[in-house]
Parts: C-alpha cells; sequence; structure tokens
C-alpha cells in the first residue's frame, strides 16, 4: 500500500513527550501497540473523488499525519514531515467476506517508523460497496484525537461538495467501528462502552501510556491526585462526561469509571490564547495580595527553588530556552500594581523584556549563595516576578541554579508545566532553532478577566460555609517542654524546618495500604498526621487547611499562573471509630470538596464572619508534592542527558503554625515528609512528640492492615 516514490523529508517537527515514550515502547514492545482502525460503509452517492481530495487536504493540514521517527546522526530521535499525501491513502480491494480479517490484520500490523506514516486511510472496493477506514497509530493519539479527525474529514468533505450534502458514514458491525468515541456534537451516551473508549484515550495521553487498556489501573501506571484532577477536568470541559474525584480510587479503571460517569451536552468553549495587556487579579490572587500587603510586602511569598546539575549544562542556552518561556507565558513577565484602591496585573511586552534584568550567569555570580537569593524581596511594581541565578557550588564545582519566583505568578502546578516545556525549548535551542509549540497557551490574564466577570459562586460558598461553621479553630498541644523552657519567641512568622522519614519500605506499604481502602498516599499521610494531632492533644476535633489546584477548567490546564485556592477541611474524631472508618471519611472531605475549591478561603472566612485579626482558620497546612519536576533532567545537545536534582530550601519563614510537606522521591523510593513550624507556637519538644508518633503510626500500617483497630486502641 505504499507509494513507489522515495520518501523525502521536507520540514524538521517537534517531538512531544508523548511521541518518545511512545517510539521507545514502539522499539522495545510492539506488542502492546495496536493501530486505532474504523471503518464505515460509504452511502452509493458518496462523491469518491471528493472523498479524496478531503482526506488530501486533511493531511496537508497536519503535517503529523504524515510524519516519520528517525535518529539523526548526533544520536538524537528526530520527528520530520514527508510532502504530499500518497503514502497516507491507499484503494484496495478485496471481497466482502475478506473484510474484516483485513481490518484485523492492519491494527496488528508492524510500523516502521522511519519509513511509513503513522496515518493511513484507505477507500475500499468490496462487490457490494465503498468502504471508508481510518488508521491511526497511537504515537499520534494526544495530538490528534481520532474523533477530530473524523469530524474535520466530514466537515472538509461537505465544504467541497457543491450542493453541502453531508457525508454519511455507517460504522460496520464488524471491522471495527464499534469503539469509536462519539463525534463531536454527537451525544456521548450512546453507550458504556462509547464513554470508555473516550476516558481511555484521555488517560492514555496524560499518562503517556499508549498501550494501556481498559481495564488497567490509572494508578498502576503512575497515575496521581494532580492527574486525576486534569483528566476530570478534561473529559467535562471537551467530552460533557462528569466523573466525580472518588470515582478515580473506588473505581481507577476507564471501563470502570464509564460505568459510574454521568454525560451532558455541556462543553466549553476552547480558551482564548490572544494577550491583554491589562487584567484585575484572579480571585485566588487577590485573596494572597492582601496577604502579601498584610506582611508588609516581604518575601513570605518567595519561592525559592534550587536545582544541583550533575550534568555541565549551557548556560546560554538555558537563557534562550528560559526567554522561550517569558514569551509564552506572559504571566512571568507581569508587573502588580495598585490604582484607586484596586491590585492589577500588566504584562512587558516582549518589546520591553530588555529593559529587565532577570538572569545571571555563573560568572556574574561570584561570591553569592542560595541564601543570598531567597532572602531577595521583590518590587513587584518595577521588575519581573522571577529570578535566575547559575552559582558555582564551591566544594564541588558544579553549577547550582537559583530560581527565584514570587507566588503572584506561578503555583506548583505550573511550575510542572514549565519544566516540561523547559526541557523542549532546550532541545530546541541546543539545535538552533526556536522551539515549536503544539498549542498556544492560554492566557492567565483572560482566565482573570473571565473569573471576574462571573464573580463567587454561591453555591460553593454554601458548602464551604455549612462545613466549617462553628469548627474549633486553631490547634492547642501540651507541651513536654513547658516546665522546663518554654518558647520565648517574638510573634511574627520566623520559622524552622526538620526532616521526618519513615522507616525504608514505608512508602511501598503506606501507597498497598491506600489501594486497599480506595484512598490515596495523600489521604493516609493526611489522616496519620491528624491522628497524631489528635493522640497528643486529645482533640475532639481540627481543621486542616491544605492547597487546591484551582483548576477547574480544562482549557487552562497548560496556562502558567497562579490559580491555587487554600482550602481547610474539618476532621471530627471518635475514639470508638475504627483507622479505616476514619480514613474513609477523611478521603470522602478531601474528595468531595475538589468540585468547590474555586473559593478562596479568605471570602469563605469573610462570610463566616471572621476578620483578618482573626488569622487563618487553622493553624497546621498538608500539603503533597507528587512527581516533583525538579528532579529530573534536560537533553543533552549530544543525545545524553543533563540531569538535575532538586536542593531542599533553607525555610525561614511561614504563614502556618505547622507545615508538613509530603514528599514522594520517584528516583529511590523513599517517602519523607520537610515539617516547618512557628518558633514562637511551637517548641522542638512538641515537634519530637509529634514525629515519635508518626513513626508508630506508620509502623503499624507498614506491618499490617490495622484499619478494623479502634481509635482508642491505637498507639495505646
Amino acid at each position: 500500500m505504499s507509494h513507489p516514490h522515495p520518501d523525502i523529508p521536507s520540514q524538521r517537527l517537534s517531538l512531544s513527550l508523548h511521541e518518545e515514550q511512545c517510539w521507545l515502547l514502539q522499539q522495545q514492545h510492539p506488542e502492546r501497540l495496536s493501530r486505532r482502525v474504523d471503518a464505515w460503509r460509504l452511502d452509493p452517492q458518496t462523491d469518491l473523488a471528493l472523498l479524496t481530495l478531503a482526506l488530501q487536504q486533511l493531511i496537508q493540514a497536519r503535517p503529523e499525519l504524515n510524519a516519520r521517527y528517525e535518529f539523526s546522526d548526533d544520536g538524537d530521535l528526530c520527528k520530520s514531515h514527508v510532502d504530499g499525501w500518497h503514502p497516507c491513502i491507499a484503494f484496495p480491494r478485496m471481497k466482502e467476506a475478506e473484510l474484516a480479517d483485513r481490518l484485523q490484520a492492519l491494527r496488528a500490523a508492524p510500523w516502521d517508523a522511519a519509513t511509513q506514516p503513522p496515518f493511513q486511510a484507505l477507500i475500499i472496493h468490496t462487490e457490494h460497496s465503498a468502504v471508508l477506514a481510518l488508521s491511526l497509530h497511537p504515537i499520534l493519539d494526544p495530538a490528534q484525537p481520532f474523533n477530530a479527525l473524523a469530524d474535520a474529514l466530514t466537515q472538509g468533505y461537505q465544504q467541497l461538495e457543491p450542493t453541502r450534502r453531508p457525508l454519511t458514514l455507517t460504522p460496520l458491525e464488524a471491522g471495527g467501528a464499534a469503539d469509536r468515541p462519539p463525534a463531536a456534537g454527537q451525544p456521548a451516551a450512546d453507550g458504556v462502552d462509547a464513554v470508555a473508549a473516550v476516558i481511555l484515550a484521555e488517560l492514555r495521553a496524560v499518562l503517556a501510556e499508549p498501550g494501556m487498556k481498559p481495564d488497567d489501573n490509572f494508578f498502576d501506571f503512575g497515575g496521581h491526585s494532580l492527574l486525576a484532577t486534569r483528566i476530570i477536568g478534561t473529559l467535562q470541559s471537551k467530552h460533557g462526561i462528569q466523573i466525580r474525584f472518588n470515582d478515580f480510587f473506588e473505581a481507577p479503571t476507564a471501563a470502570a469509571l464509564a460505568a459510574r460517569a454521568t454525560v451532558s451536552e455541556q462543553r466549553r468553549q476552547a480558551a482564548p490564547s490572544g494577550e491583554v495587556s491589562q487584567a484585575p487579579l484572579a480571585l485566588a490572587q487577590a485573596s494572597l495580595w492582601r496577604a502579601y500587603a498584610a506582611y508588609d510586602f516581604g518575601t513570605i511569598f518567595n519561592l525559592p527553588f534550587a536545582l544541583d546539575f550533575l550534568d555541565p549544562v549551557d548556560e546560554n542556552l538555558f537563557r534562550l530556552a528560559f526567554t522561550d518561556l517569558l514569551e509564552r507565558h506572559a504571566s512571568l513577565r507581569t508587573t502588580f500594581h495598585e490604582e484607586d484602591g484596586a491590585a492589577l496585573q500588566r504584562i512587558v511586552p516582549l518589546t520591553e523584556i530588555g529593559g529587565y534584568k532577570w538572569f545571571w550567569n555563573s560568572a556574574e555570580s561570584e561570591g553569592l549563595t542560595l541564601a543570598d537569593e531567597a532572602a531577595h524581596r521583590f518590587d513587584l511594581g518595577r521588575e519581573l516576578p522571577l529570578r535566575i541565578r547559575f552559582l558555582r557550588h564551591p566544594a564541588t564545582g558544579r553549577q547550582t541554579l537559583s530560581f527565584l519566583v514570587h507566588h503572584m505568578a506561578i503555583d506548583e502546578w505550573s511550575l510542572n508545566v514549565m519544566m516540561d516545556e523547559l526541557a523542549l525549548a532546550y532541545r530546541a535551542r541546543a539545535a538552533g532553532q526556536a522551539p515549536r509549540w503544539a498549542a498556544p497557551a492560554p492566557s492567565f490574564h483572560a482566565f482573570a478577566l473571565e473569573q471576574q466577570s462571573q464573580g463567587v459562586n454561591p453555591r460553593h460558598m454554601d458548602y464551604w460555609t455549612s462545613m466549617l461553621r462553628g469548627a474549633t479553630p486553631g490547634l492547642r498541644l501540651p507541651d513536654p517542654a513547658a516546665s522546663a523552657a518554654a518558647p520565648n519567641q517574638p510573634a511574627g512568622f520566623k520559622a524552622k524546618w526538620l526532616e521526618f522519614k519513615p522507616e525504608p519500605g514505608a512508602l511501598e506499604a503506606i501507597t498497598a495500604f491506600a489501594k486497599r481502602h480506595d484512598s490515596s498516599l495523600f489521604s493516609v499521610v493526611y489522616t496519620a498526621i491528624a491522628l497524631a494531632l489528635h493522640k497528643l492533644g486529645n482533640l475532639p476535633e481540627i481543621v486542616i487547611g491544605t492547597s487546591s489546584s484551582g483548576r477547574t477548567d480544562a482549557a487552562y490546564f497548560d496556562t502558567v499562573g497562579y490559580f491555587t485556592t487554600m482550602v481547610a477541611h474539618r476532621v471530627r474524631f471518635d475514639r470508638r471509630q475504627s483507622l479505616g472508618s476514619l480514613l474513609k471519611d477523611v478521603t470522602l472531605t478531601i474528595n468531595d470538596s475538589m468540585a468547590y475549591a474555586d473559593i478562596p478561603l479568605e471570602l469563605v472566612q469573610n462570610a463566616l464572619g471572621m476578620t483578618p485579626a482573626d488569622g487563618l482558620l487553622f493553624d497546621v497546612y498538608i500539603q503533597v508534592h507528587a512527581n516533583n519536576a525538579l528532579n529530573g533532567a534536560l537533553p543533552a545537545p549530544d543525545g545524553g542527558e543533563i540531569r538535575y536534582r532538586q536542593i531542599d530550601p533553607d525555610k525561614s519563614e511561614s504563614m502556618f503554625g505547622l507545615q508538613f510537606e509530603i514528599m514522594e522521591d520517584a528516583h529511590d523510593g523513599s517517602l519523607r515528609l520537610v515539617i516547618t513550624y512557628r518558633a514562637e507556637r511551637y517548641s522542638a519538644a512538641q515537634l519530637e512528640a509529634i514525629c515519635a508518633t508518626l513513626h508508630r503510626l506508620f509502623a503499624l500500617l507498614s506491618a499490617g492492615d490495622a484499619s478494623e483497630r479502634r481509635l482508642e486502641e491505637l498507639l495505646d
């Protein structure tokens, strides 16, 4: 079915991480990959010449469909476009009885990435009728969704047809059309199988696992809470498929999720990608700005990230690659101002970026330290909200990167987006090219304008006020050192920190415990922390704060900006309750609240009658850093890797009395907690007691299933 003329690459295309992983899987385990093949019987009145022309236009408009993948002389995987359409279209003849077997064979046919396109269209002539079959290799799943290609083809045909007669496609009863996801405009509720196919396509795309099957467990393929959030938003916005956050833990397969899903026709239009010059603050930003002002515009909202490069990195290439991110994401080149009592944000035009100093190489940084950079006090009205500085480690000589950014500009989700894109930009710059992005990044400032016009959702506000009204604020713990040397620190936000490491193997044991109870690592560790504080303080209840992504709209998933909201959960204790029951309550509370997490905590507290002088409703804050993007590698020009590892910041300030950061290290399979505490509120003796209690609880979880034991029996 190939064209007799040689295929000559005419254009280099950018590679996605999904394509690299899929290509590698194709080389190592081709049996795990099969083509997506759907087939339809054509109406007798279909103009096959116009259909062929519509296919040609589709292929010409989407270069990825006629791409080739092969190694360059430098050892890099390269993607190139081949001119023309001939390799992608074939016109075979066969008997009707052979049709099903031939289509099934096409699914399992081997694929040579260097010589064959990942897409093929067949206009098949049988003795009875004509059949259209479309074949797509999983390497293009995220970039070219199957249903989008089919819809584009039908629209293209109708535009070419003189009478605008639509292309009528009747799915074959046998031959592969049964599992086709619903096309745009069709109800997605044609059947559970159709919904499952859509869900599976999104799971494969987000997890970069093209070989994933309908009954494969989301968490077995590296799924976690942030990815579940992304998938839920995408399914709702793009397909009108609604799934609860709890479903991902109770039914974590495409087939099982489809059985629980509800389907509507509500789909959101794509977010605007155009740039606006000025915008109000988004709701979460506005709350953060008021807190920033209350702390005298100091350094408390500095995010002092630092990387240790294990291999030499070209600092000039790094600067060029990061400049690409500044161009792509206007939030990174935004200044903040107050006018007439209202805060607003302005974008620095690309033509004016040269007037701002934001990058320093290691030669410019001699004698400076990471601590010096972390202590920088931003003037957000006059400088960009980030500083990139390379230093040389005095002992190892290795390059260290200080990436200081103000929280007004990004959140943790944004950091993951940026690090993925930085690798792509660095690869391109090393090849002497500008990066080619798959799509424009929707503007954060457009999101802020949209959110301000919509205002606060009253139903979501009612959810939080109903949960938190009458809750006991703060935290009171006995202090073992009170009779000897109680803390004698001035009030403020100065803090100390320590690292807590459970015994080896704790991560594996806790993950298994979570899976048995339809929960997550975060929920189990959160429950253990809450239970430890309950045991130490004999608490009937506690309010605990945590962070939520704040991204309920899939249109803005690839946008860099500050979306994160703080949320507060009320945890009640009953001494007769079992550990498993408490975990279930905590898991449901956390997961159910995700759908309402667009309301900033400040507004909730105002609705509860609290004033800024009352402080926060909680004194304990727990957050998880899963699959941290600050541990990874950049692609080296020679085909190797430039590895980097995150350096823990030296914490000296905190908004919270007690902050627990859950660190899951994917490199060595370990679990650790970074615990920050305000010295004027908590003593070293109290932290020692908390850590000792946590050690005992984690030992119980690791030793066996302690879920049936009552709280009053635990630790006695």
